[in-house]
């Protein structure tokens, strides 16, 4: 049986692996994981791989949709360059975890990451 443990441990890595560019090898990578149960691992390595890759699509451009509406420069940024931001927000989406529910709580979790960065 799954411990409260390894649910827990699995949102982790789930949070984790919709974010990664390839998240169907990061999820498989991340069931390998020694502290994985035989059981999870089981679970994960049956995720549907499309049903994942669209997840992890349909995240990141709600992502960049809260961002938007919450940050002008953001969305004066992407208005005047939009290659710029958009490989910019790849970025941030890969090293900042998803904390962030609202608009502005994204766009205040992006300006501390890129006066960080820059």
């Amino acid at each position: 049986m799954t411990t409260a443990r390894q649910h827990t441990l699995c949102e982790k890595l789930l949070a984790e692996v919709l974010r990664d560019e390839d998240p169907v090898t990061a999820l498989h990578i991340a069931a390998s994981r020694p502290e994985i149960s035989q059981e999870l691992r089981k679970v994960l390595c049956n995720v549907d791989p499309d049903g994942l890759r669209m997840t992890a699509l349909l995240v990141a451009r709600l992502r960049f949709e809260r961002l938007l509406q919450g940050s002008e420069l953001a969305a004066t940024w992407f208005d005047q360059d939009p290659e710029s931001f958009t490989q910019t927000f790849r970025t941030y989406h890969r090293q900042v975890p998803l904390r962030a529910f609202f608009p502005r709580e994204e766009a205040r979790t992006f300006a501390r990451w890129y006066r960080s960065v820059r």
